[in-house]
C-alpha cells in the first residue's frame, strides 16, 4: 500500500509530521519534494509528472489548510484521485489541519476544497490531532471505499486552471 501526501507548501510543517507519522506505522508514501526542480517547465509538464507519481499510489493523504482551497495543483491531485472506477480511482483520506480554526463538526465550506466535499461520503476523514493514533485504520478505510462500488464520485466543479509561473508560488 503507497500514499501520495497532498499538501500546500505552506502546510509544509504538517507534511513532515505526516511523514513521520507514516514511516512509524511503516506506511510507504510519496510527497512531492519541496527541492524539486520544476523551474521553467510548464504548468503541464509538471501536472503530468505529479499526475503519473499519484496513480502509482493507493491512497491519497489530503492535508486541507486554510489556503489549500485555492491551490491548483492540489485541485488537480484531487480530481485525478478521484477518476476512475472503482479499482482504479484512490481511496482519500482528508485531514482538517489545526490551522484553519473549524472542525469536522463545523467545516466553513468558504475555505474548503470543493471537490473533496462534494464527494464527502467517498473522503475518510480525521482531523490532525487524530491522524497519529488512527493512521493504519484510515488507509484501510480509505482503500476499501476506493475499491466499493457503491460509493460513487462526483467531478462536477471543473479543474482550476494551472497558473503558468512556479510550481511553489505563494
Amino acid at each position: 500500500m503507497k500514499v501520495f501526501i497532498s499538501y500546500h507548501r505552506a502546510d509544509s510543517k504538517y507534511r513532515h509530521k505526516v511523514e513521520n507519522i507514516l514511516n512509524n506505522a511503516e506506511i510507504d508514501y510519496y510527497a512531492v519534494p519541496e527541492d524539486a526542480d520544476f523551474n521553467g517547465k510548464r504548468a503541464e509538464t509538471i501536472k503530468t509528472y505529479i499526475c503519473n507519481r499519484l496513480k502509482e499510489c493507493d491512497v491519497m493523504i489530503c492535508l486541507i489548510g486554510k489556503e489549500t482551497y485555492k491551490r491548483p495543483h492540489v485541485d488537480r491531485e484531487i480530481h485525478t484521485a478521484l477518476k476512475g472506477e472503482p479499482g482504479e480511482r484512490l481511496g482519500i483520506i482528508g485531514v482538517l489541519l489545526d490551522n484553519r480554526g473549524d472542525s469536522l463538526s463545523k467545516v466553513n465550506l468558504s475555505t474548503f476544497p470543493a471537490k473533496l466535499w462534494d464527494n464527502k461520503n467517498y473522503v475518510v476523514w480525521t482531523e490532525y490531532k487524530d491522524l497519529n493514533e488512527n493512521v493504519n485504520e484510515l488507509v484501510k478505510q480509505a482503500k476499501s471505499n476506493s475499491l466499493n462500488r457503491k460509493l460513487q464520485t462526483t467531478h462536477k466543479n471543473p479543474c482550476m486552471p494551472l497558473r503558468a509561473t512556479l510550481y511553489y508560488d505563494n
